[in-house]
């Protein structure tokens, strides 16, 4: 996964159900937090720009089985939420954890 899949799925990790509009804003201020810390290098700084790619990124993630999306809602995939539920023995929604964490653990 390059850096901003990474960040989007961190950020359904932590929340695991986000209404639409609400996880693009989120998540283009955390594209553009991540841009001004030197954390990530982004072509353009451009909230349309961010958002299309951020939109782009995550039917990726949906087509490839990692979210879901209905209604309006983009949420963590089933098999994820299983797989966190039975590892950890709850989802601790708002809780931030480490997708690198998950993957080795």
């Amino acid at each position: 996964m390059n850096s901003v899949e990474k960040t989007i799925m961190e950020y359904f990790l932590k929340n695991i159900s986000v209404g639409e509009i609400v996880a693009v804003i989120d998540l283009r201020e955390e594209v553009k937090k991540k841009i001004r810390s030197g954390e990530l290098t982004y072509g353009e700084i451009d909230d349309a720009v961010i958002e299309r790619d951020l939109l782009t990124i995550i039917t990726s993630l949906i087509k490839r089985g990692f979210l879901e999306y209905n209604m309006g809602v983009f949420n963590l995939a089933g098999w994820i939420r299983d797989y966190l539920k039975k590892k950890y023995k709850s989802l601790d929604p708002g809780v931030s954890k480490s997708l690198e964490k998950i993957v080795n653990d």
